[in-house]
């Protein structure tokens, strides 16, 4: 997850709509249309140049990724003023290997990447995700979040030393480091999976806890 940012902002709560029904001040959602989509990759841009502009190390961010209609892409929106602003993103992989890591554990994770979140947002997107993910992963029967981080400074500010331990701080572990399939070193952390119950009054979760399966139509039998 390489672009969280740390803040001392509390989140904000759920409220009640103006019919008493509960509603949520987060919704975490799968991106399924070409404008969610858009909006994510519009999100990724503005968080490296805004990471440029404080000379902190932006490396390579992959706005592409998040327009591919076959990646499973997630969004982090909040109801602001009537609409809705996305303030995270990320990409989930169900079927994570850790064994590829050298880490000898049979234990089921979800692999996340390209994890972003809205520059300069106040409320503390990083750990809504992170709780999110460790919420999630329990209900979908995971053991474990893996995710890469870079591990390199391409200048003199020490930005991924700073990015790893703030997410220590939120609860990942650092198992070591290696090497991403471009030749870049990495940073590898996991999340232990543990279930949440007020997540619930937070953040409202439309993601489904297994891919859905895609529709195949019948096959045409030999013509009689």
């Amino acid at each position: 997850m390489n672009t969280i940012t740390s803040d001392a902002t509390g989140p904000v709560s759920a409220h009640d709509d103006r019919d008493g029904q509960a509603t949520w001040a987060y919704e975490m959602r799968p991106l399924t249309t070409a404008a969610d989509r858009e909006v994510a990759a519009a999100l990724v841009q503005d968080r490296g140049l805004w990471l440029a502009s404080r000379r902190l190390d932006a490396p390579a961010l992959n706005a592409a990724a998040f327009r591919d209609p076959r990646a499973e892409a997630l969004g982090l929106f909040e109801e602001h003023g009537g609409d809705e602003l996305l303030v995270g993103c990320l990409l989930l992989r169900r079927q994570a290997a850790p064994q590829s890591w050298g880490v000898d554990d049979s234990a089921s994770a979800l692999m996340v990447s390209l994890a972003h979140t809205a520059p300069g947002y106040a409320d503390r997107p990083g750990w809504l995700l992170t709780m999110w993910l460790a919420d999630y992963a329990a209900r979908a029967g995971s053991d474990w979040v893996c995710a890469e981080v870079p591990g390199w400074n391409t200048g003199s500010d020490d930005s991924v030393a700073r990015l790893v331990r703030h997410l220590r701080d939120l609860g990942w572990r650092v198992l070591g480091t290696g090497h991403d399939p471009d030749g870049h070193r990495v940073t590898r952390i996991r999340l232990a999976a543990a279930a949440s119950p007020g997540r619930t009054a937070m953040i409202h979760c439309a993601v489904p806890l297994h891919p859905a399966t895609p529709h195949r139509e019948p096959e045409e039998g030999p013509a009689r």
